[in-house]
């Protein structure tokens, strides 16, 4: 006698469709944020990279030796707001300077999703790419050391563009510096902290805004350090 073949019933489809079902919904945000994850690192290499490599020619062709000494454009003071963008503009393939805050209203917010008090006001928006946007605001900081001769602009980095959210430190938005010669100088990382000569300001430092390790995240200034010196990883 020949054995009868014995197919899944409709219940049985079903309840193993539901299955995969709440499987999927409980996998899929951890899998959608892991691939985000990853692409931060990255991201902020090739941006850091990219403005270096830009400001190593753009001070070759200027003849000067740092960014605050660049000349004055038609229509700019030598120390305004819009004019390093507009100088930078030139070296990066596919970039446009897109305004100052009167034009875009930034709204950022801490890592915990918090107000984030900043002057707004004083932010040039300046698109790097189609989907990344920064933030550059002229601001001077830190004195001459070693190879660094001194803070020019204040650089927050939007790894998935402006218009996109959540706009939240550490999240999607990233705050780094650079330096008057041309170096881009990552939050909360061990460069940063020694330039500023103050410990607080690094990333694993017990608790501040800039603390930003798996025990404490403050208000995301210094997630950018975490990222670079944890082989462009998110550990936080």
């Amino acid at each position: 006698m020949t054995g009868m073949k014995k197919g899944f019933t409709l219940a049985e489809v079903l309840i193993t469709l539901g299955i995969i079902g709440v499987v999927a919904a409980l996998t899929a945000p951890a899998l959608v944020q892991n691939t985000a994850n990853a692409q931060v690192g990255p991201t902020l290499a090739k941006v850091k990279s990219s403005i270096e490599t830009a400001n190593e020619a753009l001070l070759n062709d200027q003849g000067v030796s740092g960014l605050d000494k660049l000349g004055a454009l038609d229509g700019y003071e030598q120390d305004s707001l819009g004019l390093y963008p507009n100088y930078l503009v030139n070296y990066i393939s596919g970039s446009a300077v897109l305004g100052g805050s009167n034009d875009f209203e930034p709204v950022l917010t801490k890592y915990d999703g918090s107000e984030y008090e900043y002057d707004a006001s004083a932010l040039q928006l300046f698109k790097f790419s189609d989907t990344i946007s920064l933030y550059i605001r002229r601001e001077i900081g830190y004195g001459e050391k070693g190879s660094f001769k001194g803070q020019h602009s204040k650089l927050f980095v939007d790894i998935n563009g402006h218009k996109t959210g959540p706009n939240r430190l550490g999240k999607d938005v990233f705050l780094m510096y650079i330096d008057n010669g041309g170096s881009v100088v990552p939050a909360g990382g061990s460069t940063y902290a020694w330039l500023v000569n103050d410990v607080s300001k690094r990333y694993d430092a017990a608790e501040g805004d800039f603390a930003c390790n798996a025990d404490t995240v403050g208000s995301g200034e210094g997630c950018a350090g975490s990222v670079f010196e944890n082989n462009l990883k998110v550990i936080y």
